[in-house]
């Protein structure tokens, strides 16, 4: 504003003519190559910056990858890098970070940057001599540089390619313990459990005492589908150091997940006595004694955990559970009511309207869970209200009523998997067996390892259809990621006896009943040992289960052909 007030008052008062100035030539030095490429290398920064600010990567990233050929300064370099990966187009960023390299050959991170696109970019031998040299330079100053190249290959996209890059490594310190358990922490890490058991063992064979490598190596052979051998790994462990609690709780886990619940009690038994009032140890101890039918002794381990205030809204939910099994609904809801915000949260919600819908107010239960759906912002709040009034329609005796809700629940979530795994198996006891078959396949399409649903369709096609080789080969598949669930164990039991593999069917489904006995495993044993001319036997089976399920109608139908 000054600016102008001063001009305007130097004007003349009367309009004159301004005689033109003469014009100055100012003739310049030429300009030497020198002082051509510094003035073109601020253009390419000043730019570059300039397209970076108005959002502009990969112009941005043009300029600087320029100015990284014009500049030896290595900064200029680094920045380029960045760009381009910030840009994801690494492609660009890799020459740049050679770039940097040959400029800055001491920068680890230069080093690391570098390797891991090499690595993603299928050239992991080239990454090799540089995740060398930032192994020797973290080793030369006391650091972790074994962690740090797992840190830096685990972030690679291409998982494969990330784990023969540390294999490359490892193979040059192969009488190291560290580095194949560096490559064990990595290949697990990158969902390569066989690799990981592999080198653990490497590990293990160097240093038997190497507890790490051993506890790696159970995990590996459980993510691999071999309980028995994480088994015998963590058996071993335990026997080796008895006194240390974290490896009972690892081992008490293991078996837990292989079904072997008496073992895994003795196992938290003996870290609640080194642990007293370890929260965890008496919340899993519960669990146990539920699954054991203890129901007194899980319940004690279970008010325990919410006397000593951690896990008590999980404790709180199993307590309804319980109290709901005893009969009591009223202490059943009130322990509901004490989850509050934890994960079983929704649950307890849904489990307060089922057990009202049960008191025969069904409507007002799926009022409640209506509006639940209705305020809740969680997606997977609203699924759950949906699967929960689904429930209560079908144990009401309404089918059909139920079918409207999941079309309704999935034309709103169209690839959810529950929701389709709901309304399959609806489906299936509706008759509507093309449904079925044509939910579950959607599942596999989204998750083609998905073991429930795998075993469901394979199930399906056994036992409401004549293509037996098909539903044969869906059931190995989920039984081959689970070795020893009960319901799938029933299923391959199954599906071998409408082959005609009856001494197979047998010893597939006795396994099951010994983990599951239910009515539908008891009956299809049944079934089986009539098959087999062992009639008394099966009429033993089935007076069992009808004794614990007597309204269930499959098997009254065999009590009527076999008992009349």
């Amino acid at each position: 504003m000054a600016l102008s007030l001063g001009g305007c008052a130097g004007l003349p008062r009367e309009a004159e003519p301004i005689p033109p100035a003469p014009l100055a030539v100012v003739e310049s030095a030429p300009e030497t190559p020198e002082e051509a490429a510094r003035a073109d290398l601020m253009y390419q920064l000043l730019v570059g910056e300039i397209a970076g600010h108005m959002g502009q990567l990969q112009a941005s990233l043009g300029h600087y990858l320029r100015a990284a050929r014009l500049s030896d300064d290595p900064a200029v370099a680094e920045r380029a890098t960045r760009i381009g990966l910030f840009a994801e187009d690494p492609e660009a960023a890799l020459p740049a970070a050679e770039r940097w390299v040959a400029l800055a050959p001491e920068s680890l991170d230069a080093r690391q940057v570098l390797a891991g696109l090499l690595v993603n970019a299928g050239r992991s031998e080239e990454a090799v001599p540089h995740l060398l040299q930032v192994l020797e330079r973290m080793e030369s100053m006391e650091g972790n540089g074994l962690g740090l190249l797992v840190n830096v290959l685990s972030r690679a996209g291409d998982a494969d390619a990330a784990v023969a890059a540390m294999e490359e490594v490892v193979r040059r310190r192969e009488d190291d313990p560290r580095a194949h358990l560096a490559l064990a922490h990595l290949a697990l890490g990158q969902e390569r459990p066989r690799a990981a058991a592999r080198a653990a063992a490497r590990a293990l064979e160097l240093d038997p005492r190497l507890q790490e490598a051993r506890l790696l190596r159970a995990r590996a052979l459980l993510s691999a589908g071999d309980t028995k051998a994480a088994l015998e790994t963590l058996g071993d462990a335990v026997r080796q150091d008895p006194s240390d609690p974290d490896l009972r709780t690892q081992y008490g886990r293991a078996l837990v997940q292989a079904g072997r619940l008496d073992q895994a009690r003795e196992q938290f038994e003996a870290v609640l006595k080194a642990r007293p009032g370890d929260a965890d140890a008496l919340y899993t101890l519960g669990l146990i004694h539920i699954e054991l039918q203890h129901l007194d002794r899980a319940r004690a381990y279970l008010e325990q955990v919410v006397q000593a205030g951690e896990r008590s809204a999980e404790a709180h939910y199993y307590l309804g559970r319980l109290a709901e099994q005893q009969g009591d609904e009223e202490a059943a809801v009130a322990h509901y009511r004490r989850v509050g915000e934890g994960r079983r949260a929704a649950e307890s919600l849904i489990r307060i309207a089922q057990l009202r819908a049960e008191q025969g107010d069904v409507e007002e239960a799926r009022q409640a869970l209506q509006l639940l759906r209705r305020q809740a912002e969680d997606p997977r709040l609203r699924v759950q209200a949906y699967l929960g009034e689904a429930d209560i329609l079908q144990d009401a005796g309404r089918p059909q009523v139920a079918m409207t809700v999941l079309d309704e629940a999935l034309e709103a979530h169209p690839q959810e998997p529950d929701l389709l795994y709901s309304r399959a198996l609806l489906a299936e006891r509706l008759d509507r067996v093309d449904q079925a078959v044509a939910d579950l396949e959607r599942i596999l399409e989204q998750d083609p390892d998905n073991a429930s649903a795998l075993n469901a369709l394979g199930y399906t096609l056994a036992d409401r259809t004549e293509r037996y080789e098909e539903a044969h080969a869906y059931i190995r598949r989920a039984l081959e990621q689970r070795p020893e669930d009960p319901a799938i164990l029933d299923s391959m039991g199954w599906v071998l006896y409408r082959l005609g593999r009856l001494e197979e069917a047998e010893d597939y489904l006795r396994r099951a009943y010994g983990r599951l006995q239910d009515a539908e495993v008891a009956g299809h044993l049944a079934v089986v040992l009539w098959e087999r001319d062992r009639r008394d036997e099966a009429r033993e089976i089935l007076r069992r289960a009808l004794e614990r399920d007597p309204d269930d109608e499959d098997l009254r139908r065999l009590q009527q052909r076999w008992m009349p």
